[in-house]
């Protein structure tokens, strides 16, 4: 798990990302084909994700999966910790 204030060492690979606040709730639960890119070219979650707590207290921790496999897991992974940021469930394809 990565604080906030280290993105720039995401991989660039594809996966799914799960940010945790200070007290450890996963308060976000996402998807990229580049997590990297994603993070460190402003994530549109940004705002809301900080207004929870600063960088030194957001965690994010990512798996790193296929392509194929990448709204399977998003959609699993969001039903499981219903985080408060998702607000809707993504098709699962």
């Amino acid at each position: 798990m990565l604080p906030f204030s280290q993105l720039s060492k995401l991989p660039k690979d594809s996966g799914i990302y799960l940010i945790f606040d200070a007290t450890g709730e996963v308060v976000y639960v996402g998807q990229s084909q580049n997590i990297h890119k994603r993070w460190n070219h402003g994530h549109h979650k940004l705002p809301a994700l900080l207004a929870l707590g600063d960088s030194a207290t957001l965690r994010i921790k990512f798996v790193l999966l296929p392509i194929w496999l990448l709204n399977r897991a998003e959609h699993a992974a969001i039903a499981f910790h219903k985080p408060r940021l998702n607000q809707k469930m993504p098709p699962v394809v």
